[in-house]
């Protein structure tokens, strides 16, 4: 049975690729530094390890085949490119034939070349970096997650307040694709040699403005339930309290000391999403579809399927 290695199992993406390898008869190592979150899985192997420490990733890739990488939240963003290195450098010497790349965000096609956003001019070399290694990669780029809806900065205010609040222009098209699609496409590209070396942004399968999210969650929940578009600054400060809320300015290295640096850090990266003639958040996925033909998961069936209940953690990735 063909073994992939999961690194940060235990966030939202990584619990999402774990139980879709399960399902497509994987066998699975999953690196976390949550073990209990992953005692709901049976066959799993659970093993410590943490990006700061190289010799950790590589012991957790020895022996796989394929190792899942997904660009890290927030909080550690900071290091991303040190991560996409170390990642690298440990699969190629433990001998992995692969590694399948989730981004997180949007990638700005090639020939576009910088697009004057630094998040998503990011995303290239992270790939580069990635790739440095000497491992076949592929490279997938979701474009804005459903499960973002279950996040403390989303999710309270529709429980609490019937609002679903996002700084998102009303006109705002998105192309909203859910973690385990995702996962989906990941376990296609395990042994598709022609994907290799390849940037592919996806998305789901329906294209929404903000108001129509509210509708879905309306009548999911059976109760009126309205769009707010949050002003950028109120957003990234909500996120600045999310993320940082238990961290001391040494332990965060002093990358959010000042808060205003982050607070204009995201804003920028939302009012590029709500103007952009670039779209980065809606993608034509019928060419992607027919190269890659997974069943993706609409919106409404999405919702319906949630524990609404369930606190995980904040973040989705």
């Amino acid at each position: 049975m063909t073994l992939v290695t999961v690194l940060s199992a235990s966030g939202r993406p990584g619990l999402a690729q774990v139980r879709q390898l399960l399902k497509a008869g994987y066998s699975v190592r999953a690196t976390t530094r949550n073990p209990e979150r992953m005692a709901k899985f049976d066959g799993v192997e659970v093993v410590s390890a943490d990006y700061n420490d190289p010799d950790s990733i590589y012991e957790a890739c020895v022996g796989a085949d394929t190792v899942f990488y997904t660009r890290p939240s927030f909080e550690e963003s900071h290091k991303a490119l040190d991560f996409a290195a170390t990642v690298g450098s440990a699969a190629k010497r433990a001998n992995v034939r692969r590694i399948i790349y989730n981004t997180c965000c949007w990638g700005p096609p090639e020939e576009l070349g910088e697009v004057g956003q630094a998040g998503y001019d990011s995303v290239r070399l992270m790939v580069n970096m990635l790739m440095q290694g000497g491992v076949q990669t592929t490279t997938f780029q979701p474009v804005l997650f459903m499960d973002n809806l279950l996040t403390d900065w989303a999710r309270k205010d529709i429980l609490e307040k019937d609002l679903y609040t996002y700084p998102h222009n009303p006109n705002l098209e998105a192309s909203w694709i859910c973690l385990d699609d995702v996962a989906k496409f990941m376990i296609a590209a395990i042994d598709r040699d022609d994907l290799v070396g390849r940037c592919i942004n996806i998305g789901g399968p329906e294209v929404f403005v903000p108001p129509r999210v509210a509708d879905l969650l309306s009548g999911h929940f059976g109760r009126p339930i309205k769009y707010e578009e949050l002003n950028l600054e109120d957003f990234s400060n909500r996120l600045y309290d999310i993320f940082y809320k238990d961290t001391s300015e040494e332990d965060r290295g002093g990358r959010s000391a000042d808060r205003d640096a982050f607070i204009d850090s995201m804003s920028d990266f939302y009012r590029f999403n709500n103007v952009s003639e670039h779209k980065p958040f809606k993608v034509d996925m019928e060419p992607v579809l027919k190269e890659i033909p997974i069943k993706l998961t609409p919106f409404s069936e999405w919702i319906s399927q949630q524990d609404w209940d369930e606190e995980l953690d904040t973040t989705a990735g």
